[in-house]
C-alpha cells in the first residue's frame, strides 16, 4: 500500500496534540485495542511514532524533532 491509510493519518492527527495510550486511541476511533496496537506498531517501525511504557499502558507520540529533544516520562 503506497501513502499512510485513513486510520493512520486520523492517528497522527490525534496524537499531534497529546500523548495517549493505545486504549485511549482505541476508544477514540470506535477500533478494537488489538486492531489500533497493530497500527501503532507500524507507524513506529516507519519511524513516525514513538513509544514508551507507563505502567501497563503504552503512550505513544508523533517523532519530531523537538520531541527528540524531551523524553517521555
Amino acid at each position: 500500500m503506497l501513502g499512510e491509510s485513513v486510520v493512520e493519518k486520523k492517528i497522527l492527527a490525534m496524537l499531534g496534540g497529546e500523548l495517549l495510550s493505545t486504549s485511549e486511541i482505541a476508544k477514540r476511533l470506535n477500533m478494537r485495542r488489538e486492531v489500533v496496537a497493530g497500527y501503532l506498531e507500524a507507524l513506529k517501525d516507519q519511524g513516525k511514532l514513538e513509544k514508551a511504557t507507563v505502567g501497563r499502558s503504552h503512550i505513544y507520540r508523533p517523532i519530531t524533532v523537538k520531541s527528540r529533544e524531551v523524553p517521555i516520562k
